[in-house]
C-alpha cells in the first residue's frame, strides 16, 4: 500500500511506531536497541508523556506472537477506538513496508530541528525596546555575557521588555514582546567585564505584551526564565535557555491569543514545528468549589488505564553498562537476584558508579514494565523507625495522626527504593519491623489510621504490584518490589555494621574498579591533552586506593574547564577519598605526582594535605628530590626567570 509520510497527522505516524514494535519480537535486536531510542524521540518531539507511548504499544502487543502479553484482558476496539481503526487500515501492510515507512518517519522527526535550543533575550534598554516595539531590524542588544559561542545567526530569539515600572523612563510594559532572529554574531566582546553584543531583527511584536500571568493556565510553561510563571527563584540574566518542549508549549500560547499570527508562527519555526505546537496541551483549569468539595481531576471522564506488569525482570544490559566501563556480568547477576526475589545491596570502592548503576537499574525496571518508578534516598546515622517506616505526628487541629516513612511511601506508589551508603543508619533502629517484612512476611504495626480508624499494617501479596488500600490501612507489597542499597567498602569498619540477620535478606553485589583497559580507554576518550592524560594515569598508579571511573570523570571535567588545575583536582576529587590511609602512603603518593606540579602547585597541594592529615609540614619537606622532580624545578625557573 502506498503511504505518503509526510501528509500522515503524527497520531497515525505515532500508531505506525507503535504497529512495527508490537509486530516485533523481543528476542529480535531491532526491538532491544531502537524502542527505547525511538519512543524517547516521539516523546520529546510530540510533548507526549513516554508512559502514554509504551501503553498504546501495550494495546497492540496483545495482538502479536512477539514474547509478549500486552493488554489482552481487554479488546482493541473497547480499549482505544481510534488505535483499533488504524490497526484495520494497516494490518495488511508488510514488516517490511512498514519499517521502511517507520524509518522515514524517524528521518522527518529528527530532522524537523537540527538546533533543538531556543533563547530568550531581555532588555531594558529605552532606545532598544523603542526600535523593538517598532518591528524593526539590526536592534543592538547588549549586556550579554552567556551563550557567546552558540549565537548564530538566524537563531530563533524570544525577546522580553524588561525594566522597573516605578521609574519614570519605563514607559512601556513589561514581558514577552515578540519573536526576533540573529542578525549579528557577538561583538564588542569583554567591553564591560565579558559582556558583549548581539544585534537582531524583529519578526514578530505582539499587539500587547504577554505577562507571567497570561501564562499560567499553561502547565509547561512554568519556570521559564524571565517569562513564565515562577514556582522557584530564576537569575536575572539579559538571555537565557528555553528547552524545546518549552518553546512548543511558549508557542502555543502566543497561538491561543493571537490566532491570526498561525502563518507567521509558520514561516518561523516551519510547517512541523507548528503541528507540535497544535498538539495536545496541559493546560491548568481553575475550579470553584465549596468546603469539603474535591477538586475535579483532569481524567475524571478518561477511562482510567489499567496498567499490567511483568513477571520477570529483563533489563536491556548493554544500556545500563553503556558508558560505565564495566563488565555485563555484574549486571547479569543483579539481574539474577532481583529474579529470585532478593533485595540488593552494591558494594565496592568510591567512585566505581554504584548510585548511578542503581539509577539506570531502575529505569530500566520502569521501562521494562516491572516497577512504576523509584524513590533515592541517603542514609544517615540518625535514621530511626520514624524515617523509614513512620510514626505519630500533630495535624493542624493538633490531632495525631499516623505519617508514612520513605519505605512504605516507596511501597504505596510502587517504587523502588535506593538507599545510598546504607551502612551510615544504624540498622536495628532505623529497619524495626521491616526485618520481618524483608523476610517475606506480613506485619501489623503499632499504629492507628484515623481515616480507615484500623491499625496500620504490611502484608506480602501474590500480585506484582505494591499500593496502599485506604479503607483497610494495609500496604500490600507485591513480587516485584525491591530496595537497592548501596555500600562503600571503605566505610564498612568506620561506620555502623550491617547485623547477619539483615545481611541474609539482601544479595550482595560487589562494583570492582574496572580493568587497566578499560580506564585507560576512559582516559583516551576523553578531550584532554597528552599532558593532562598523562597526570590523570600517574596519580592512578600512584594512588594508595584504587580510583573509580566516576572519580576519573570528574577529574576529566574539571581539567577541561580549569586545564593547569592539578593542585586543585588533587585536593578536590581525589585526596578525600584516602581518609584512613596511613601517613607514610600518603607521603609516598606525593612524591610520586609533585613532579607533575608546578613549585606553586606543590605548595598548595602540600598545605591541603597538612592540613586534611593533620601532619607537620617537615613530614613533606624531608622528601628527597628525585631525577623528575629536579628536571620540574629546573623548567619552573626558567620560566620565573622569563
Amino acid at each position: 500500500m502506498e503511504i505518503i509520510v509526510h501528509q500522515l497527522p503524527n497520531t497515525e505516524k505515532l500508531f505506525l511506531v507503535n504497529l512495527l514494535f508490537a509486530r516485533t519480537p523481543s528476542s529480535d535486536p531491532f526491538y532491544r536497541e531502537n524502542r527505547k531510542n525511538y519512543y524517547t524521540l516521539f516523546s520529546e518531539k510530540m510533548n507526549i508523556k513516554y508512559n502514554t507511548i509504551t501503553n498504546n504499544q501495550d494495546r497492540l502487543d496483545a495482538l502479536f506472537d512477539n514474547g509478549r502479553k500486552g493488554w489482552h484482558q481487554t479488546p482493541l476496539e473497547k480499549q482505544n477506538k481510534y488505535y483499533f481503526e488504524m490497526y484495520n487500515k494497516y494490518k495488511e501492510i508488510s514488516y517490511e513496508e512498514l519499517l521502511e515507512t517507520v524509518e522515514e518517519i524517524k528521518e522527518i522527526m529528527t530532522s524537523t530541528f537540527v538546533d533543538k535550543t531556543f533563547y530568550s533575550i531581555k532588555t531594558k534598554s529605552p532606545a532598544s525596546v523603542e526600535r523593538i516595539l517598532n518591528k524593526e531590524s539590526d536592534i543592538e542588544i547588549e549586556g550579554i555575557n552567556v551563550f557567546k559561542d552558540r549565537l548564530k545567526v538566524g537563531q530563533i530569539i524570544f525577546v522580553v521588555l524588561g525594566g522597573d515600572k516605578a521609574k519614570s523612563f519605563v514607559t512601556w510594559e513589561t514581558g514577552l514582546a515578540g519573536i526576533g532572529v540573529i542578525a549579528q554574531e557577538p561583538y564588542d566582546v569583554g567591553y564591560e567585564g565579558s559582556n558583549f553584543k548581539i544585534r537582531i531583527d524583529m519578526k514578530i511584536v505582539l499587539d500587547s505584551v504577554m505577562t507571567r500571568e497570561d501564562l499560567v493556565p499553561y502547565a509547561n510553561a512554568y519556570n521559564i526564565i524571565g517569562i513564565g510563571p515562577n514556582t522557584k527563584w530564576e537569575p536575572n540574566q539579559a538571555m537565557s535557555q528555553i528547552a524545546e518542549n518549552k518553546t512548543i508549549t511558549l508557542v502555543r500560547a502566543i497561538l491561543d491569543h493571537y490566532p491570526n499570527l498561525d502563518n507567521d508562527l509558520t514561516r518561523i519555526f516551519g510547517e512541523d514545528f507548528i503541528m507540535l505546537v497544535k498538539a495536545e496541551t496541559d493546560y491548568l483549569i481553575p475550579q470553584s468549589l465549596t468546603f469539603g468539595q474535591k477538586p475535579i481531576k483532569s481524567d475524571t471522564n478518561v477511562e482510567k488505564e489499567e496498567v499490567h506488569f511483568e513477571a520477570v525482570f529483563d533489563p536491556y544490559i548493554e544500556g545500563i553498562v553503556n558508558g560505565l566501563n564495566m563488565e555485563k556480568s555484574v549486571i547479569e547477576t543483579l539481574r539474577n537476584y532481583v529474579n529470585i526475589g532478593k533485595h540488593i545491596i552494591m558494594t565496592g570502592p568510591p567512585g566505581t558508579g554504584k548510585t548511578t548503576i542503581a539509577e539506570k537499574v531502575c529505569e530500566q525496571a520502569i521501562e521494562k514494565r516491572y516497577i512504576s518508578g523509584y524513590i533515592s534516598t541517603t542514609a544517615t546515622s540518625d535514621w530511626s523507625t520514624f524515617d523509614t517506616i513512620g510514626g505519630y505526628m500533630p495535624d493542624r487541629n493538633g490531632r495525631l495522626e499516623f505519617q508514612e516513612g520513605i519505605i512504605l511511601r516507596a511501597i504505596r506508589e510502587n517504587k523502588w527504593l535506593i538507599i545510598d551508603e546504607i551502612n551510615r543508619a544504624e540498622i536495628d533502629k532505623a529497619f524495626g519491623q521491616m526485618f520481618t517484612v524483608l523476610s517475606g512476611k506480613s506485619v501489623d504495626l503499632a499504629f492507628y489510621d484515623n481515616t480507615s480508624g484500623k491499625s496500620v499494617s504490611i502484608v506480602m501479596h501474590q500480585g506484582l504490584n505494591s499500593y496502599y488500600n485506604e479503607a483497610e490501612a494495609v500496604y500490600y507489597i507485591g513480587q516485584n518490589w525491591r530496595i537497592i542499597g548501596t555500600m562503600n567498602t571503605y566505610d564498612k569498619n568506620s561506620l555502623f555494621t550491617l547485623s547477619f540477620a539483615f545481611m541474609r535478606r539482601f544479595a550482595f553485589i560487589n562494583i570492582p574498579i574496572p580493568n587497566s583497559i578499560h580506564i585507560q580507554a576512559l582516559i583516551d576518550s576523553s578531550p584532554l591533552e597528552d599532558k593532562q592524560k598523562a597526570f590523570i594515569g600517574t596519580l592512578i598508579k600512584a594512588s594508595p586506593r584504587p580510583i573509580g571511573p566516576a572519580i576519573i570523570n570528574e577529574l576529566i571535567r574539571y581539567l577541561t574547564v580549569s586545564p593547569a588545575g592539578f593542585a586543585e583536582a588533587l585536593s578536590g576529587s581525589v585526596v578525600p577519598q584516602f581518609e584512613g590511609v596511613p601517613a607514610n602512603q600518603i607521603r609516598d603518593f606525593y612524591q610520586s605526582v609533585s613532579h607533575l606540579l608546578s613549585a606553586e602547585g606543590r605548595e598548595r597541594f602540600a598545605d591541603y594535605l597538612i592540613e586534611f592529615f593533620d601532619v607537620k609540614r617537615s613530614f613533606f619537606e624531608k622528601l628527597p628530590l628525585r631525577a623528575e622532580d629536579e628536571e620540574q624545578l629546573a623548567e619552573d625557573a626558567e620560566e620565573q626567570e622569563v
